[in-house]
C-alpha cells in the first residue's frame, strides 16, 4: 500500500468510487507496514458502501521531452501525467493523474502501487507546473505556467492525436514511452477549457 512519501504522487479518484478514495486516503494516516489491516479496512469499508474494486491494469512507462529527461529538461518543475476518460472528458479535478520520477518513468496506482488504472479507454495529456505552498490550506499545490507551452496539456487537443488515445485493458503495459517535441513549436496562448495549467 501506499507509504506517506507516495502521498504526493497520488490524484484525484475516478468519480464513480470517489467516496471510496477519500475512506483510503483516511487510512493512509494508519502507516505503512501495516497493509493487511489497511487493506481489511479498505475492503470493509468499500463493503459498507455497496461499491466493489473495478477492474484495473497496469499503466506505466517513461517520458522524454526533446529526448530529454523532465528533470533535464525542466529542473525547477514537475511532469504531470494525465488520462481523461474519452467518455467523459473533464479537467484538472476530474483527472486521473500522477508525477513522473525525474528520469522520466511514471508508474499509475489505484489500490496497491503500480497496479494501474481502471481498464478503458483514454486520453494522455502532460504539463510541466512548478510546486507551490496553497494559499489557503496546508499541502501543495501545481502552478503555471505549462513548461511544455500548453502542447500537451488539453485531452480535447490530445484526442485528435492517435499517440495519446489508449486503451488499457488487462494485464495492462509498463513499458509506454511518450516522447514530447517541444523546441521550435509554436505556444498555444489560449488553453483550451479542459486544459491543465494548475494543479491544487
Amino acid at each position: 500500500m501506499f507509504c506517506p512519501e507516495d502521498v504526493r504522487m497520488l490524484r484525484k479518484i475516478h468519480p464513480t468510487w470517489m467516496a471510496a478514495g477519500v475512506a483510503m486516503l483516511a487510512l493512509l494516516n494508519l502507516g505503512c507496514g501495516k497493509s493487511t489491516g489497511v487493506d481489511t479496512a479498505m475492503e470493509q469499508q468499500m463493503k459498507d458502501l455497496k461499491l466493489q474494486k473495478a477492474s484495473v491494469a497496469k499503466f506505466a512507462g517513461h517520458v522524454t521531452i526533446d529526448g530529454k529527461s523532465p528533470r533535464e529538461a525542466y529542473p525547477k518543475q514537475v511532469l504531470v501525467v494525465m488520462l481523461s476518460d474519452t467518455k467523459n472528458p473533464k479537467g484538472g479535478d476530474g483527472l486521473l493523474k500522477v508525477i513522473c520520477k525525474s528520469d522520466g518513468e511514471f508508474e499509475f496506482s489505484t489500490y496497491d502501487r503500480g497496479d494501474g488504472v481502471p481498464t478503458g479507454s483514454y486520453v494522455v495529456s502532460f504539463a510541466e507546473l512548478t510546486p507551490g505552498l496553497m494559499a489557503s490550506k496546508r499541502g501543495k499545490s501545481l502552478r503555471g505556467p505549462d513548461g511544455l507551452m500548453n502542447l500537451y496539456n488539453d485531452p480535447d487537443k490530445n484526442a485528435e492525436n492517435s499517440q495519446f488515445k489508449i486503451d488499457i485493458e488487462q494485464p495492462g503495459k509498463t513499458d509506454w514511452n511518450f516522447a514530447l517535441d517541444v523546441q521550435g513549436k509554436q505556444p498555444i496562448g489560449t488553453p483550451g477549457p479542459h486544459a491543465v495549467t494548475e494543479l491544487k
